[in-house]
């Protein structure tokens, strides 16, 4: 994707800024708790729908303060381990494979992308900044699958993950990376991004930074240059 050096840069987050769950958040999870349940349901395990709707709750909390505090990003796989951990049910092979493909079927099958989307990217790409995706994600593949899907996938330079990087927003080593790869200016270039991550990682790196409300408001602590 990349080719000849460019200073400007647009970096462009994916949760929550290009896509977003087309249901509400609380259907998205259900459905969610619904695909975990028919996995474990067939590999002759007993449980219900509320019991995971609440152990995946708890899950989620718990590796969320784990990728938070550490700034790591924890993967797909390690998430259906903690939550099969707190069901006390053995993480085997099989059961963590066709787990996470059900963990991860909303996400690739129940998004929308933001209004007009596509066009902004080719606006920004045409006044020549250099498009780059800065995305924590526990699922590089998927993330792809998903692009592709909206036909998002070819507008993009360059394609920054965090479980591919390793580090997570708001850390500078997942800023620093980026910019080493793609040779952009921080100071000649933007981030577009919803979250508190995404904004006070920017900022830290020089970076001018916009905070995008068009899916929820902006909750975050460090305030962005401008709002859209």
């Amino acid at each position: 994707m990349l080719s000849q050096p460019a200073e400007k840069g647009a970096l462009i987050d994916l949760w929550g800024t290009i896509l977003y769950p087309a249901p509400s958040l609380e259907e998205y999870t259900r459905e969610r708790a619904r695909k975990i349940l028919q996995v474990l349901l067939e590999l002759g395990i007993d449980t219900t729908e509320q019991k995971i709707y609440e152990t995946y709750r708890a899950t989620r909390s718990l590796a969320d303060k784990i990728r938070n505090f550490t700034m790591l990003e924890l993967s797909l796989e390690g998430e259906v381990i903690l939550l099969l951990d707190k069901l006390g049910i053995e993480p085997r092979e099989e059961t963590v494979r066709k787990l996470s493909e059900a963990f991860i079927h909303p996400y690739v099958s129940m998004v929308k992308p933001a209004p007009n989307v596509k066009e902004l990217l080719e606006t920004i790409k045409a006044l020549g900044f250099r498009l780059i995706l800065a995305s924590n994600t526990m699922s590089t593949a998927h993330s792809l699958q998903l692009l592709k899907t909206h036909g998002l996938y070819e507008l993009f330079d360059y394609l920054a993950f965090s479980d591919s990087i390793g580090f997570r927003k708001p850390h500078p080593k997942f800023f620093s990376h980026i910019i080493s790869v793609t040779g952009i200016v921080p100071v000649k270039s933007f981030f577009l991004g919803d979250e508190e991550a995404d904004i006070k990682g920017a900022k830290q790196l020089g970076f001018k930074t916009i905070a995008y409300t068009g899916f929820h408001p902006y909750t975050g602590n460090t305030q962005p240059d401008c709002i859209a």
